[in-house]
């Protein structure tokens, strides 16, 4: 009797597992083309190329919760740390031209730090760059005021010109 059921075990296993699975409900969200994880550098116009000194910092985009395709999530707060001025906007989309922005003040997210932002002009551009992989990818472009940008520029409504590309994940596409 033990070794018959020595014997049936592995197929009951086999029938089990085979019968749990599933294939799973596979959806986008409404804004999966503007969506990413992005390398951006933030320019000035007066001060030219990197005035922070930064480099490429880290920005995500992604949709809200609502996913009604209308806005979608834009921050620098990437891992729990802000890669640059720590902000998180929902901020206005046209999914069918990949274009998002808006000249109204947006409240930033980030719980501590509620400073007006904008985000204006800003434009997803489909296989814009290749990479050092040889990797075609998408380049994103918008222009950011903050509230408190002035203090640091002083300069009175003062913006950052924001450029860069899509995450690829291949270690020589990383920034230096």
């Amino acid at each position: 009797m033990k070794r018959n059921i020595i014997y049936l075990l592995p197929l009951f296993f086999l029938f089990a597992v085979s019968s749990c699975m599933e294939d799973p409900e596979v959806w986008n969200s409404k804004v999966v083309d503007m969506s990413g994880d992005w390398y951006v550098q933030y320019n000035h116009e007066s001060y030219g190329v990197d005035p922070f000194g930064v480099g490429f910092a880290e920005l995500l985009t992604y949709n809200t919760a609502s996913d009604d395709g209308t806005e979608m999530w834009l921050t620098d707060v990437v891992g729990g740390s802000a890669t640059f001025w720590d902000y998180k906007v929902k901020v206005p989309v046209s999914t069918g031209a990949l274009t998002f922005g808006s000249n109204e003040a947006l409240v930033n997210a980030v719980e501590g730090y509620e400073i007006g932002v904008k985000i204006m002009n800003g434009k997803i551009i489909e296989d814009a760059v290749t990479l050092p992989s040889g990797y075609v990818t998408d380049s994103i472009y918008f222009e950011v005021w903050f509230e408190d940008l002035e203090g640091a520029t002083g300069i009175a409504d003062d913006k950052l010109l924001v450029g860069g590309y899509r995450r690829t994940g291949f270690i020589e596409d990383e920034p230096h």
